[in-house]
């Protein structure tokens, strides 16, 4: 029931209790009249009728026709007794004709507030103040206590009786009908389900494959640019450490996989530390290139560091019985039988994220704290 009851049973309906009184009054006395008479009602009825019918030519009526006797009424209320009859719950309760609730606002956008006066149960707007109403809230039985209306289980095919069949999988999709139930998703088709993605965990631990060598310097020869790039813990053709490839573009350096794509000569004026004289920095570029998947990698003329090839993240699949992958980008993962491919993988801030993109859910991120 929407809104507030009324205050009591007595103050709702006095009238009604006054009415039914005073007719139990009336039906009372008439019978008490009989009963005084000392005669029996149905002799004296047929004595009264007798009477009557023998009055021939008089115009009087019949015993039928005569309403207003109170021992033929008595005899009605005797023969017919009066029923108190149960009203239906939309009706009120006993004696009551209607059941009343005080107005209440159902549209709080609504400027005029509701005038709260008592109105008919189920209206949609206030009578009185045109105020509109709170809708009627719907009751689901839920038999079995597993979140799940029974109307909504025998649609399904389901046991409204049975709590354990919550945990099955109508489709076989992976997901339990009572994960896709909450998710809103239909669990008698197996195209329609949660994303898998939201049963995947993310390794905050990520491991980076880098380059074993930094690009040293350019030199110019009557074959082209020759490139030397410097791996410092590689053996030399003499025995000692470090080591120096020197590469035209194209050819491979070393055994990494990696050649030179393109070269961009440019540079910097900067100050010297500790004085106002300024000098051009050599900030040359080359762009490298992996021969077997095409991945790219750009290097400064100078810089003694090793550039990340490859960002590395462990995935964990925490459904069924479980799987783990190892992926870097442009890898494609495949969850049960959908695919995922890795788009990115990035550190931001203290956490790690990973973009997939899956034909059917589009883009999607999975987040982990690092530790």
């Amino acid at each position: 029931m929407i809104g507030k009851e009324s205050k009591g049973f007595f103050a709702a309906h006095w009238d009604w209790l006054i009415a039914g009184l005073g007719a139990l009054a009336l039906a009372g006395g008439a019978v008490w009249m009989v009963v005084e008479s000392g005669a029996d009602p149905d002799e004296a009825a047929r004595d009264e009728a007798a009477s009557l019918g023998s009055s021939g030519g008089s115009g009087a009526k019949k015993i039928d026709d005569v309403e207003i006797l109170p021992y033929a009424a008595a005899l009605k209320l005797l023969e017919s007794p009066t029923k108190v009859v149960e009203p239906a719950e939309k009706q009120g309760s006993f004696l009551a004709s209607a059941r009343r609730v005080f107005c209440e606002q159902g549209d709080a956008s609504a400027e005029k507030p509701a005038c709260g006066q008592p109105i008919p149960f189920g209206l949609k707007t206030c009578p009185l103040c045109g105020a509109k109403q709170p809708e009627e809230a719907k009751v689901s039985l839920d038999s079995d206590g597993d979140g799940i209306p029974d109307e909504v289980e025998v649609a399904l095919g389901m046991n409204p009786n049975d709590p354990t069949d919550i945990d099955g999988d109508l489709d076989g999709d992976g997901f339990t009908n009572a994960e896709e139930f909450a998710a809103k998703t239909d669990p008698k088709d197996p195209a329609s389900h949660p994303d898998y993605l939201d049963s995947l965990r993310v390794d905050p631990n990520l491991k980076a494959e880098r380059l074993a060598f930094y690009f040293e310097a350019v030199m110019q020869t009557p074959g082209g640019a020759k490139f030397s790039f410097r791996d410092p813990k590689a053996r030399n053709d003499n025995g000692g450490v470090g080591r120096t490839y020197r590469v035209l573009a194209g050819e491979e350096i070393g055994t990494s996989g990696f050649v030179v794509k393109s070269y961009e000569q440019k540079s910097q004026r900067e100050s010297i530390k500790g004085t106002s004289v300024k000098r051009e920095r050599d900030t040359s570029t080359v762009e490298l290139e992996r021969k077997s998947d095409g991945k790219r990698v750009t290097l400064t003329i100078g810089e003694k560091r090793f550039a990340d090839v490859d960002i590395q993240v462990r995935l964990v699949y925490e459904r069924g019985a479980g799987k783990e992958f190892t992926v870097v980008k442009g890898d494609t993962i495949e969850l049960n039988g959908e695919s995922y491919l890795v788009k990115s993988i990035a550190r931001d801030g203290k956490s790690v994220k990973v973009t997939f993109e899956n034909a059917k859910t589009g883009t999607k991120t999975v987040e982990a704290l690092e530790q």
